[in-house]
């Protein structure tokens, strides 16, 4: 038995879920588009798919669509962010710092100027003065060795394996200082949004030993599971496509046969 008696009852649950989800009315089913694609299935099938919360596909919405460089889903998706209430402006400040860490600060600008518009958008919407966010400071300044030993321990803790040797500058300063001793340990999003965001951005562009060793931390620290991640990879596929969505899958899955 089908879950709907007819197109028009599927095109109605549908349109609900698009709007649930975006906070604004769904494009009708002029164009096949939308009505086998955006409508029909990403939000009427995928969105409303248990495994992941809400919050959790939003991240990897803003993952993609910022990889993507795609300004109208970037805006739309950042603004329904913010106006469905999953996520605060500064929750959206936060994960713009760490997508740009992921995916270069040229990217981030882009994110940070919708997350700027869209949120004076939807503080106007509900009678409010834009504000700009409550910003957590950078960490506070320390000595090389202090910092090198805490971006270890945050990389060990995080990644679940011994940190890299850190003879470049990039491996040193960059990686294990900045992104896991500063960026990593902050709060404000949690260390499984942080993973998904992170596996989501090094699927993106294909980089499989990021992607492999964010994957094989997720399984070992418990952040996802192998029912949860697959959540992620079908989420991925809808806004990456199919052909970067078979690859995340197959890493996947080989990374939780390994575990067996």
């Amino acid at each position: 038995m089908t879950q709907w008696e007819d197109r028009d009852a599927r095109r109605t649950d549908a349109q609900a879920s698009y709007l649930d989800v975006m906070t604004t009315p769904g494009p009708g089913p002029q164009y096949v588009y939308y009505d086998a694609g955006v409508v029909g299935f990403v939000f009427g099938e995928m969105w409303s798919r248990p495994g992941l919360t809400r919050k959790e596909r939003r991240w990897v919405t803003l993952s993609c669509v910022g990889a993507a460089d795609a300004t109208v889903p970037i805006e739309s998706h950042v603004y329904a962010a913010m106006k469905s209430g999953d996520c605060t402006l500064e929750e959206m400040d936060e994960f713009t710092l760490h997508f740009a860490t992921q995916m270069g600060w040229p990217k981030g600008q882009a994110v940070n100027m919708a997350v700027i518009t869209q949120g004076a958008r939807v503080a106007q919407e509900a009678g409010e003065p834009a504000r700009s966010p409550d910003v957590l400071l950078w960490a506070e300044p320390t000595t090389p060795d202090a910092r090198r030993a805490r971006g270890t321990a945050a990389y060990e803790d995080v990644m679940r394996a011994a940190a890299p040797d850190a003879r470049t500058a990039f491996r040193g300063l960059g990686y294990l200082d900045y992104l896991f001793g500063e960026i990593w340990t902050r709060p404000r999003l949690t260390r499984k949004e942080r993973r998904i965001v992170s596996i989501c951005c090094a699927a993106a562009i294909g980089a499989d030993r990021e992607t492999e060793a964010h994957l094989i931390a997720a399984r070992d620290s418990g952040d996802l599971t192998y029912e949860e991640v697959q959540e992620v990879v079908l989420h991925f596929a809808v806004y990456l496509g199919w052909l970067l969505g078979s690859k995340l899958d197959d890493l996947v899955v080989s990374v939780w046969e390994d575990a067996d």
